[in-house]
């Protein structure tokens, strides 16, 4: 059972251990997903220096969080929303953008959506690839932490160095694990044993399993056609993976304790 209030939105961070394994892809496609079963739905493309949400999107910014923290413009100013109904932060392009995110700033992100809340149902965070200290502060924020991977033995590696940093640093201990690109769900499944077991022997605790993507031509399909995978139809494998993943992601439930710094409720 999910413990989310009416009051606040559900919150679900998006990582990974390296770039490249679908992240912002699972993301875009997640969000439109819930906004076509009626939820009012929210992105923070948290990807920091490279966000690019709004392109999968295809959405114009007008303006990012760089602009929010440094005062020019309120949040509220900048979102915009989707032709699938999804709204968008981003936050934002440039070098200078991604090194300036450390464990301050990154609170100071969080305060700033305060005064969105209760304007959304879900909300997405779609947090940039490894560990730093802005990654892990984004994390810890969210109800949810989802880790995608691949089973290239570089992705392999790299999760399971985020999720080591997100115990050891964050105390995190609920993470979901999600295989993409899989050629079937029991080779999804096997993936995620195979992480399952390594981080429960060294770090001492279950990854959750809520369902696995499988590697489809719907995805190339909708780029080309500036959509989403989901929107293609409901009898597409995506969709399909989708509707599974939804149903199993809202049985999970979160224990985050009320002192700690959250999307929605900073302290």
């Amino acid at each position: 059972m999910n413990t989310t209030t009416s009051k606040h939105a559900q919150v679900i961070g998006i990582a990974s251990g390296k770039g490249g394994v679908g992240k912002t892809t699972f993301a875009a496609n997640l969000a439109c997903y819930y906004a076509a079963k009626g939820k009012r739905v929210l992105i923070f493309d948290a990807d920091i220096g490279f966000a690019n949400i709004h392109i999968a999107l295809r959405c114009a910014l007008n303006g990012t969080m760089t602009d929010v923290i440094e005062g020019r413009k309120s949040i509220s100013e900048i979102i915009v929303t989707s032709s699938q109904g999804v709204s968008i932060v981003s936050g934002g392009n440039g070098l200078e953008a991604a090194l300036a995110i450390d464990m301050d700033r990154a609170s100071a992100v969080i305060h700033a959506f305060a005064e969105l809340e209760s304007q959304f149902d879900v909300m997405l965070v779609d947090i940039s690839a490894g560990g730093n200290e802005g990654v892990l502060r984004f994390l810890s924020a969210c109800h949810h932490q989802i880790i995608i991977g691949t089973n290239e033995p570089s992705s392999i590696a790299d999760a399971y160095a985020l999720i080591k940093l997100m115990s050891f640093t964050m105390g995190l201990d609920n993470v979901v694990f999600l295989p993409n690109r899989v050629k079937t769900s029991q080779e999804g499944r096997l993936l995620f044993d195979k992480m399952n077991i390594i981080t429960a022997k060294h770090l001492g605790f279950p990854l959750k399993y809520i369902g696995s993507l499988s590697e489809s031509f719907d995805y190339s399909q909708a780029w080309s056609s500036g959509t989403t995978a989901i929107s293609l139809g409901n009898s597409t494998v995506a969709y399909l993976d989708f509707k599974n993943i939804i149903s199993e992601l809202e049985k999970l439930t979160f224990n985050h304790k009320n002192s700690e710094l959250q999307f929605f409720r900073p302290k």
